[in-house]
């Protein structure tokens, strides 16, 4: 007898742990807690840079403040393994809750099968009302007429039912949740985020990565910058900027265009173009040994065999008017010379035993696009318009129940809603005075 007890103890015991682990999955209280450490994730990943330099945090922090953000990954806190777990843990919360939900929702329809409730006490309390037996075929037709499905369960009892839908609101609620996660991981894990530099009349096939050591980013199409405009206010603070660009194919032959404002993006194939930012971006004409040549900032010339670069442009040098300064090395040494624009014995230097003058300086902008693709957004969607299909299913509809019982040339007829039972009353008032 002892080592039977035993046995059905040791079978109880596991069992037991499983049903209170599956507990302790799908308890709201878990789902409240890993919802807070995700909302709190989202507000250090807008407080804190993302994405930034090891320059840029140093910058803004101090060197062990950056490496606490460096450690726990919150320069990237939406790609980082723990908020990878935190989701897949809510996203397991919801699966037990509607697991316990449907295993709730089937118990409670076996139960209703089996019990009928007291239909003569339902009418007693003030549910339901009794008729003649002769209008039993009419009572059955306005409530077919209702939209009532009706289903007999015994002869002398039938089962009317409306809106059993309500109760699968929750769980419609749960799957769009789970959809929207499903799409938002599908989004950070295939997504790609870059921004563009366009100077009028340029165009670019690729993005520059936001992830440092990552190659460009292809936009699978090529796009131009077919016009860009700033306006100011009197005080100088920009009032709008615009980028009016193209999507060309090998042939140049335009498939699209349009205009990039801040907050009014460009899309192609998927593909999201945003007004980020702009700056000017002058070009400079110089004559070198009589050959002319047009120099953006930063890009490299050759004066004979010493290649020169141009460095920075100042539009005021010592009162002197505009200026440029170029770099050159002399053996292995860097040396600059300034080019000014309006000094004629300063607007012609010799770089090497080459002769080299600056002739003009154009001035120009050029347009900072920022690239989003997201392959997770027609997935969200999905999952939003579940979710508005939830909310109606939860809110604006509710499980009502009616028995006609006919016995003792007599109909009673009484029922049950799990909401609003006013308004479900007060249907069953209106079909007693029709039937009056």
């Amino acid at each position: 007898m002892t080592a039977t007890k035993s046995n059905r103890a040791g079978q109880t015991a596991p069992t037991s742990r499983a049903a209170s682990f599956f507990q302790s999955l799908a308890s709201v209280r878990l789902g409240i807690m890993v919802l807070s450490f995700i909302a709190a994730t989202s507000i250090l990943g807008s407080v804190i840079k993302q994405g930034g330099t090891e320059e840029e945090y140093l910058s803004l922090y101090s060197a062990k403040t950056y490496h606490f953000i460096k450690l726990f990954g919150f320069d990237d806190a939406y790609h980082s393994p723990w908020f990878y777990f935190l989701l897949a843990l809510f996203a397991i919360n919801l699966v037990a809750c509607t697991v316990r939900r449907i295993g709730r929702l089937a118990g409670e329809k076996k139960r209703t099968a089996k019990n009928t409730p007291d239909v003569r006490a339902l009418v007693a309390a003030g549910s339901g009302f009794t008729a003649g037996l002769e209008r039993l075929a009419e009572i059955s037709r306005r409530l077919g007429a209702s939209s009532y499905r009706k289903k007999q369960l015994s002869e002398t009892t039938a089962l009317y039912e409306k809106g059993s839908l309500a109760r699968y609101g929750v769980i419609v609620i749960h799957a769009s949740v789970l959809v929207v996660l499903l799409g938002g991981l599908i989004g950070l894990i295939g997504g790609d985020r870059g921004f563009i530099i366009l100077r009028v009349g340029e165009a670019a096939h690729a993005a520059v990565s936001r992830e440092q050591e990552r190659p460009p980013v292809p936009l699978g199409f090529t796009v131009r910058c077919k016009d860009f405009n700033v306006t100011f206010y009197p005080g100088g603070q920009p009032k709008e900027y615009a980028s009016d660009i193209e999507v060309v194919d090998d042939a140049g032959k335009v498939l699209k265009e349009g205009r990039i404002k801040v907050n009014q993006p460009f899309s192609y194939k998927g593909v999201r173009l945003y007004q980020s930012s702009y700056g000017a971006s002058n070009s400079y004409t110089f004559r070198v040994n009589g050959r002319e040549m047009v120099l953006a900032e930063q890009q490299v010339g050759k004066a004979g065999e010493t290649p020169f670069m141009v460095m920075r442009y100042a539009p005021q040098v010592h009162d002197f008017g505009p200026g440029v300064m170029v770099a050159y090395m002399d053996g292995e040494e860097p040396k600059t010379l300034w080019f000014l624009k309006d000094v004629e014995r300063m607007r012609t230097r010799v770089i090497q035993g080459s002769r080299i003058s600056l002739e003009g300086i154009t001035g120009g902008y050029y347009t900072g696009l920022e690239m989003t693709r997201d392959p997770g957004v027609p997935v969200v969607l999905v999952g939003f318009g579940l979710m508005l299909a939830g909310l109606y299913i939860n809110f604006f509809t509710f499980h009502r129940r009616i028995y006609v019982l006919s016995e003792d040339d007599l109909v009673r007829v009484a029922g049950i809603a799990s909401r609003n039972r006013e308004g479900f009353l007060e249907e069953l008032s209106r079909l007693s005075k029709d039937l009056a």
